[in-house]
């Protein structure tokens, strides 16, 4: 699969190309409705299949957030639509300016330029400047086909970005692997810390996080892929309130049964499920007795699981 930046050029492709178009963060089972239907389509008509998202977080952008935080990023994107068999995942380069087009001049300059010939969206896809694009706009578009798909519900409710987000703020990674088809996963580069766990008999690996959507303080069940091997660990998200708090939430795990230095290391840290809250300590004594048990709890939990 080929990432191409639509700020550096034109795919210029001799053969039709069918797109699915969102911002697809997270890459949920709605979404990836929409990228089923990429697949039948082109394999039906013999199209290139492709995916087109944008590289910042639109509401960041345009000021309604103060922080740009990803359920996915382009990175885990691209893995992921890799995976499934997408050709081309074509990235705009969101800016206040691009946030200015009419719905016209978005379909010219991301669509009809790139020899697109079917286009797949959700039922409630709206584009252009302040959302005036509408599904009409892009029926009109001349000898290109249109799919619209229609949610994919849970429990009752849609699946989305903002539900999981929601859940993500409660800790709720059971119910986020329901939405995503897979578990939350977090990846990056480990980071030296105050190298505290060490001291205690529970090593860490502090992860520099970037711009991932922290799930709530706590202490989780995790698995841990280095290289091409998966480890049994826990993870602790928060401030570290009973070592000297932080000033910034910190997302550090010790890994099960493993030796090594991984520092400057990438790691994918994949959330199974929330054991307990961050808690205050009466000293380091307390602390390594509730780690001890929280190991022995995650470890019952993943044997009992498989």
């Amino acid at each position: 699969m080929k990432r191409i930046q639509l700020s550096e050029k034109e795919i210029n492709a001799l053969d039709p190309i069918c797109v699915a178009l969102g911002f697809f963060d997270g890459l949920h089972k709605g979404h990836m409705a929409l990228v089923d239907e990429v697949i039948d389509y082109s394999e039906q008509h013999d199209m290139v299949k492709a995916v087109m998202t944008f590289d910042h977080y639109p509401q960041y952008v345009l000021g309604y957030v103060k922080e740009e935080n990803v359920i996915t990023t382009i990175a885990d994107r691209e893995k992921l639509l890799k995976e499934k068999g997408i050709d081309y995942l074509f990235v705009i380069e969101f800016t206040k300016e691009v946030a200015t087009l009419t719905p016209q001049e978005f379909i010219e300059e991301y669509l009809i330029k790139q020899n697109i010939k079917a286009i797949v969206c959700g039922f409630d896809f709206r584009f252009g400047s302040k959302n005036a694009g509408q599904l009409s706009d892009l029926e009109a578009i001349p000898n290109t086909h249109l799919s619209v798909i229609e949610p994919v519900i849970y429990k009752g409710e849609k699946i989305s970005s903002s539900r999981i987000r929601e859940n993500l703020d409660m800790g709720n990674v059971e119910e986020i692997s329901e939405l995503l088809g897979r578990p939350y996963v977090i990846n990056g580069n480990v980071i030296k810390g105050r190298q505290i766990g060490r001291t205690i008999g529970f090593p860490t690996a502090n992860l520099e996080y970037l711009k991932y959507y922290l799930p709530k303080n706590g202490v989780y069940a995790v698995k841990v892929l280095i290289g091409e091997q998966d480890y049994m660990g826990m993870c602790n998200v928060g401030v570290n309130p009973t070592v000297g708090e932080l000033n910034k939430r910190s997302l550090e795990v010790n890994i099960f049964d493993f030796e090594g230095d991984l520092y400057n290391q990438n790691i994918n840290i994949a959330f199974y499920k929330r054991m307990r809250e961050e808690m205050m300590f009466n000293g380091v004594d307390q602390l390594k007795n509730q780690l001890s048990q929280d190991q022995k709890a995650i470890i019952s939990y993943f044997n009992n699981k498989s």
